[in-house]
């Protein structure tokens, strides 16, 4: 279990604050937004690229590309979302070659009177939508307590004329450890109990806040110092910034270059897993 504890929202730092709860994939996609490279494949995007509907059994939302999303694709994605929606709102849907341990369930179907649990325990207090691209591979976003879960499903498929019953499975055993640690980050979503009302984060995810804080100031034209009151408050840095050893400066070089790298291409291997070779795209 990963240490955990809070940090300051002063100021502008409570709109950072969602991002405590939301799972490597979704944070993928805040440095993926904030590219100028996507913003601008971003622009030709339209709302008529995607199909939009209601399921008929249940309050879930089903999108259909209707044309290749040949520029998403170069991302990682499988069509382009609104860069201006952030990681909780987006419809960001990762390919299982950029995001191979994404939560995979299998879909067979359900025999008379037979109960599904993933979907007893998800439909009722979750925002689901449902994803089929091109090829017909279906895919599942699921919404609830400030965290998102990609889901990937084999099998029949879910908008058949008859009942499936939906069982968690990990079909490549050489990234077992991995997978399951995705399937156990995924149950938070059903877990008894309320979200703790002071975000909690994790060395790593604090970084991450810190680095995307890091760029939208930079974004604005403000200087590394300026990035350091934001973070760290005026008091702090009036007295830390000159000091000889530099800690502080360095601290704050050391966030906008990793910022900076996950942004323009590290989200891919850093938070999502990708292995790809050398100049070699997503997609």
């Amino acid at each position: 279990m990963m240490k955990t504890f809070t940090l300051s929202s002063e100021g502008v730092l409570a709109r950072y604050d969602y991002l405590s709860r939301l799972s490597p994939d979704r944070w993928a996609w805040e440095y993926a937004r904030r590219n100028p490279d996507l913003r601008r494949d971003a622009e030709a995007r339209s709302d008529d690229d995607v199909s939009e509907m209601k399921a008929p059994c249940a309050d879930i939302r089903l999108l259909k590309p209707r044309n290749p999303q040949r520029l998403a694709h170069r991302w990682g994605l499988m069509f382009m979302p609104d860069p201006d929606l952030n990681g909780f709102e987006a419809d960001a849907v990762w390919n299982k070659h950029v995001f191979p341990d994404q939560v995979e369930v299998n879909c067979s179907p359900r025999a008379p009177g037979e109960s599904c649990d993933i979907w007893d325990s998800t439909v009722p207090i979750c925002q689901i939508t449902h994803i089929t691209d091109l090829q017909a591979r279906e895919f599942l976003l699921i919404r609830g307590k400030g965290c998102v879960v990609q889901v990937r499903c084999t099998g029949v498929s879910i908008l058949g004329l008859e009942p499936v019953r939906m069982k968690l499975t990990i079909s490549d055993l050489k990234a077992y450890e991995r997978k399951l640690k995705a399937q156990k980050a995924a149950l938070a979503l059903i877990e008894e109990g309320s979200v703790p009302e002071a975000p909690l984060w994790t060395k790593t995810t604090q970084i991450l806040r810190d680095g995307l804080v890091a760029l939208d100031c930079l974004e604005l034209g403000m200087s590394r110092r300026e990035i350091a009151i934001v973070l760290n408050g005026k008091a702090a840095v009036d007295a830390e910034w000159s000091d000889e050893t530099g800690t502080m400066r360095d601290a704050i070089r050391y966030i906008i270059k990793k910022a900076e790298g996950l942004r323009d291409g590290g989200y891919l291997v850093e938070l999502l897993g990708a292995q790809l070779g050398f100049n070699q795209r997503a997609a």
